[in-house]
């Protein structure tokens, strides 16, 4: 996704969520200077790496929010909130299997396919899972120095970028 596509989908999303913990709009801002640090070529790793720990802050906020919120979502988001911190401390092999393929959410005995994958609890579990990936890549492209890394942050951006407007 373009730099202008992943902004015009920041807009787009802007007047559709009313989350108060989720805090979207300082989501959105994180994700745009994010994406425009990278567009620029200007790549501090740290500082990346500490803001989308914060945008994984965030998304915990919104998806406890969430889960108090709508009791019928809060063994999954509880679960998510709680392994946060050992989603960032995964590899990215690790991740995509365990949090983007669901396998994670058999221990709980949920199956995330179960839930429509523009709802809600998914917009949430999402708004922690994208940025942790991002944080993982970040320290790729640290260690390595492989652009290719910074690609995939743009896209794991990308992809939450699309559940923030399904977040209640």
């Amino acid at each position: 996704m373009t730099y202008k596509k992943i902004l015009a989908a920041l807009l787009a999303t802007a007047a559709c969520s009313s989350a108060v913990a989720m805090e979207t709009d300082r989501f959105r801002t994180i994700v745009a200077d994010t994406v425009s640090q990278l567009e620029a070529g200007d790549v501090d790793a740290d500082a990346l790496i500490a803001l989308q720990v914060e945008l994984v802050q965030i998304g915990v906020a919104g998806a406890l929010e969430h889960a108090s919120e709508a009791p019928e979502d809060a063994k999954i988001l509880n679960y998510v909130a709680d392994n946060a911190e050992k989603m960032m401390a995964m590899d990215l092999d690790g991740i995509e299997v365990a949090w983007h393929d669901g396998e994670a959410f058999q221990e709980i005995g949920t199956d995330i396919e179960d839930y429509d994958h523009f709802s809600p609890v998914v917009g949430h579990v999402d708004a922690v899972v994208h940025p942790a990936t991002a944080v993982i890549a970040l320290r790729s492209y640290k260690e390595t120095g492989d652009k290719v890394f910074l690609l995939q942050v743009k896209d794991e951006l990308a992809e939450v970028v699309e559940h923030l407007a399904h977040i209640d």
